[in-house]
This record gives structure tokens, sequence and C-alpha cells, in this order.
């Protein structure tokens, strides 16, 4: 699977959130698609260089951490998509 299937796939599961959570999901991939290209291997999404990228831009580690984490849960779900 592609970053970009599991964004695709993942999407439709955010309907029922709140604006906040899918603005929220929306800014994530975003951010992410601009160090990532969509037809990027799941295996070869490496979330500890994109830490690295985020806290060398300045990003507060806190956020870092909490954006990371969140695509780790997505990931784990990404099977199941």
């Amino acid at each position: 699977m592609t970053l970009g299937e599991l964004i695709r796939a993942y999407r439709p599961h955010l309907d029922d959130a709140s604006v906040g959570v899918r603005r929220s999901w929306e800014e994530t991939f975003r951010y992410t698609l601009r160090h990532y290209p969509e037809r990027t291997q799941l295996e070869d999404f490496d979330l500890d260089v994109l830490g690295e990228r985020m806290a060398a831009a300045g990003i507060q580690k806190q956020f870092v951490d909490g954006y990371v984490n969140r695509w780790r849960e997505l990931l784990k779900l990404a099977s199941q998509l």
C-alpha cells in the first residue's frame, strides 16, 4: 500500500469526526505529502526522519511527538482499511 492509498482509505473514517479533527488530519496529510510523495510505499515511510525534519524546521517537540504518534496509530490500521 502507498501513502496516498492509505490517506484515501482513511478519509471516509473521518466523515463522522468533528470539523476540528477532520481539519487536523487534513493538515497532517498535507504536511506529510510535502516530504513524501503519495506513491511512497508504507514500508519506505520513515516516521523518525519525518520527525527529525519537523524538529529541524523549528516545530515544537510536543507537536512533533503527537504528529508521529498519530501516524503510528494510522499505520497500525493500514491492513484493516
